[in-house]
């Protein structure tokens, strides 16, 4: 089985979070565009990445169980309604790996793919979803860290070819083809969002020196257009396809687009009044409801801060 280089420790792409981990855990939040919050409950501090369902009823993430004695940290995917996240459940475990990373949703709300580590590769399950309940994962690819599913099912995620050189391709799990949408040598490419019609893709690369956000058509045909330039990163674009969104220095920023015709053009970027929120280098640690009106985020829970990981 060919499999992507693992990412080793320590060669995470360098940087802190904006906000980091607190022992009293994360406050999952809805933040509207002018800022304003409703805390929809607290979850433990190992909590990464959560992913709205595309009804934005449920959310998917992930935990690690506290440690055991001479057992290896156990990461599971996790599922509980917006409006109760204290009634979570887990998706089972794959059989080969005790990490479970990093889910996100099929546009029709019936499975999860995720990514499986920990013993020596990487690779990418999923699992379906029946009456909240959840079959035994299977694998369908290598890779990590998958970004966001099309409406063919073809899955966008990472692959590492080298000390932090990271790329963007996409795995057709019905036929294990995998197509290399990104990859500039030598730097790092991460974070790919789809526009609502399925024909753009954004994406975070530091080729320049520092992380900006970038825009390609899809298929990609190498007319790359660098939308950002005084920082940005982890894009999201809005349900309408008018707008994306990114953050910069611990801050929300929108930018207005339009790709009539093929050829980009994109506004000023504007900041919004949203700060304070948990964000580490490689992974968007934010969602946008489906409505495009609220964004839910992780707010440290009201105590010291701690490293978040760097995905």
């Amino acid at each position: 089985m060919n499999r992507f280089v693992s990412l080793a420790a320590g060669l995470a792409l360098a940087g802190s979070a904006h906000a980091a981990a607190p022992a009293a855990g994360f406050q999952l939040t809805l933040v509207d565009m002018q800022g304003n919050k409703k805390v929809l409950g607290t979850l433990p501090d190992s909590v990464v990445a959560p992913r709205l369902s595309p009804d934005g009823r449920q959310v998917a993430f992930e935990l690690t169980d506290p440690p055991a004695p001479n057992t290896p940290p156990s990461v599971k995917v996790y599922i509980a309604d917006l409006d109760n996240l204290d009634k979570r459940r887990a998706i089972p475990q794959t059989i080969v790996e005790p990490r479970n990373l990093s889910p996100i949703w099929s546009p029709d709300d019936q499975w999860l793919i995720f990514q499986a580590s920990g013993n020596g590769s990487d690779d990418l399950f999923q699992a379906r979803l029946i009456a909240n309940v959840s079959e035994q994962p299977t694998y369908i690819g290598d890779g990590r860290s998958p970004e966001v599913v099309d409406k063919h099912g073809h899955v966008i995620f990472l692959t590492l070819q080298g000390d932090k050189d990271y790329g963007i391709a996409q795995l057709d799990p019905k036929t294990r083809k995998v197509t290399r949408l990104v990859d500039q040598p030598g730097s790092a490419q991460y974070g790919g969002a789809l526009s609502p019609d399925g024909r753009w893709i954004a994406y975070t690369s530091d080729e320049t020196g520092s992380a900006e956000v970038w825009l390609e058509p899809l298929p990609t045909s190498g007319k790359r257009v660098q939308l950002t330039k005084n920082g940005g990163a982890h894009p999201e674009w809005s349900p309408d396809g008018t707008k994306i969104y990114f953050d910069q220095g611990g801050q929300i920023y929108q930018m207005s687009i339009a790709v009539a015709g093929g050829t980009p053009q994109a506004g000023n970027a504007a900041a919004l009044p949203i700060q304070g929120f948990q964000q580490s280098d490689l992974r968007r640690q934010y969602d946008l409801m489906p409505d495009g009106k609220a964004f839910v985020m992780l707010f440290p829970g009201g105590a010291p801060p701690a490293p978040a990981p760097a995905r």
